[in-house]
């Protein structure tokens, strides 16, 4: 997990040279206007908003990929963030389905980040998570799937 500000987004493409199409769209566009899923080239953005934990919420439950990572984005409130390493902090709950790219994990041993409005936090397919976790407020963020050569 990697959290930062999106100033310094452009200091991981070394580490994640998928990246880099994603800062490409940075210099071009405003993502606050972005209002639907948008797929470019290699990289998807889905915009997102959420006042509140949804009421199916629960605490135990982390999502895991194997072709793609995450980057999530907050554009406006504070996201928390929950993850677990998916080696060795969970069991499995619902198998990957690949269609879909995703897998749920349940865990005790969750650790949570906070990313505030500014923020990035980048995601590597060897953590379950969950955004939008207990505690986030009035959030509205762009996360960004993208290849995971790792």
């Amino acid at each position: 997990m990697i959290t930062d500000t999106i100033e310094n987004l452009s200091n991981y493409k070394v580490i994640y040279p998928e990246i880099t199409e994603l800062i490409d769209i940075l210099k071009k566009s405003d993502l606050e206007s972005l209002h639907e899923k948008t797929i470019s080239n290699e990289i998807t953005l889905i915009p997102i908003q959420s006042k509140k934990v949804s009421e199916s919420f629960d605490e135990n439950i982390l999502e895991a990929h194997k072709k793609l990572m995450d980057i999530h984005i907050t554009l406006n409130g504070i996201d928390v963030i929950a993850y677990a390493d998916v080696n060795r902090e969970v069991e499995e709950y619902k198998k990957y389905i690949e269609a879909d790219d995703y897998a749920l994990f349940k865990s005790n041993t969750i650790k949570e980040i906070i990313i505030p409005k500014g923020y990035f936090c980048i995601i590597p397919n060897n953590f379950a998570h969950m955004a939008l976790y207990k505690g986030h407020s009035d959030v509205k963020k762009i996360v960004v799937k993208l290849r995971a050569d790792l």
